[in-house]
């Protein structure tokens, strides 16, 4: 419970990106940020997380490396381009292109505590 109510509204007035290719992870994700006070938006494939990436108002994005057989690697370029912090979260060792492109962004390994991508999402916010 201390959890919870230590980050209770940590991420209030944000609108932060989610991008997930597995529903069941993607709705959990959305859920814990939800309830830390962030606006969702969601992505469930490259081409529509491309649109959003490029088109939407956002405070953050928090994005699954891996989506199917391609990567949000394009995504990442994306926000990057528009000084929109990012996150990203893995189960594989951070493809080495994307590491050279994007050194300062934090990389979660899975399996994640659905508390550290508030944490997550509020250092790279802050910085």
């Amino acid at each position: 419970m201390g959890n919870e109510a230590e980050h209770a509204q940590d991420l209030r007035g944000m609108r932060v990106l989610v991008v997930d290719d597995e529903f069941l992870i993607a709705i959990a994700i959305e859920q814990t940020l939800t309830e830390a006070g962030a606006d969702i938006v969601s992505a469930a494939t490259l081409p529509a997380a491309l649109k959003i990436a490029s088109e939407e108002p956002l405070s953050a994005a928090l994005l699954d490396v891996g989506l199917g057989r391609q990567t949000s690697e394009g995504i990442a370029d994306i926000l990057a381009a528009r000084g929109i912090p990012f996150v990203f979260y893995t189960g594989q060792p951070l493809p080495d292109s994307m590491r050279e492109k994007h050194p300062a962004a934090q990389v979660l390994m899975k399996p994640i505590h659905q508390d550290a991508f508030v944490r997550a999402i509020r250092q790279c916010t802050s910085e």
